[in-house]
């Protein structure tokens, strides 16, 4: 607890131990939850509605004192804020009714709502799960992380139009073609391929991957695909690296390389304590 109606929590497999076999939780009714998956799968269900999330997956949801049952892999993380309704809008005011669906004071009936992914949230959220192991030496930077994790996480959600237009089914065609996508970082897959893949069509899966992952299919992609250059800098150098992610043409790897990192890659090899070319 950070502060009265306001609590952090990071949950792992080990924590629920649901892992690949139903198990049933009861809810509260005190407060808010704002999810982000850090890590896994996770599936359940209360009443007649089902959950269905995998990493990344930003969500917000009041139980009511309703009991969920639930089912996770094995690798599953999540990072939850809990609120009451009044610190809620003790910090972010009253603009916040519209995502919680009633007025200060009034009874709240069950919801779960998902914005799909959002990048800075998870960052957020990966950032509260790192200082936590460290408690309580870092007790004031986690309330800081907490707060901004609120505000990337309601913002998720003030940015998202029609929430929840993403069925389970869909989800897991765009997860499925976000591997898809991941599997070769020297080869991308074009458009076409990736939607013939997974049964969407090309307009569709543009539209639905940005939605569900806050990022269009070539910027996800030019970004891992980077970040895969960086790792292997520190053993190749630059000209090996850049074939290597399937650059014929050294100038244009080193071009993008700058733009995702805002430094040449020379410069990381320099570091590395290696020969540049």
């Amino acid at each position: 607890m950070l502060q009265p109606g306001l609590i952090v929590c990071h949950t792992t497999a080990e924590c629920l131990g649901a892992i690949d076999t139903p198990k049933s939780f009861a809810g509260d009714h005190q407060f808010l939850h704002l999810n982000c998956q850090v890590a896994g799968r996770f599936d359940g269900q209360v009443g007649n509605r089902a959950l269905d999330y995998s990493q990344g997956d930003v969500t917000l949801g009041y139980s009511a004192g309703e009991s969920f049952l639930i089912r996770h892999s094995h690798d599953f993380q999540n990072l939850t804020v809990m609120v009451s309704p009044d610190a809620l809008y003790g910090l972010a005011g009253e603009e916040v009714e519209p995502l919680i669906g009633r007025e200060r004071g009034e009874e709240a009936d069950f919801f779960v709502r998902h914005a799909g992914q959002c990048r800075k949230t998870m960052r957020s959220a990966m950032s509260i799960a790192n200082l936590m192991k460290d408690i309580p030496q870092h007790r004031l930077l986690l309330h800081a992380a907490t707060l901004d994790f609120l505000h990337w996480h309601l913002s998720a959600f003030q940015t998202c139009r029609g929430c929840d237009v993403l069925s389970p089914r869909v989800c897991r065609q765009l997860d499925g073609a976000k591997e898809l996508l991941l599997q070769d970082l020297s080869d991308p897959p074009t458009i076409a391929k990736l939607a013939r893949a997974v049964g969407m069509n090309e307009c569709k899966l543009k539209i639905c991957f940005k939605k569900r992952f806050g990022t269009t299919i070539y910027a996800l992609f030019q970004e891992e695909r980077m970040k895969k250059a960086k790792r292997l800098l520190q053993d190749y150098n630059v000209t090996e690296t850049a074939m290597l992610l399937g650059y014929s043409n050294v100038s244009h790897f080193s071009t993008a390389f700058l733009k995702q990192f805002g430094c040449l890659p020379s410069r990381v090899r320099q570091f590395a304590g290696a020969p540049t070319r």
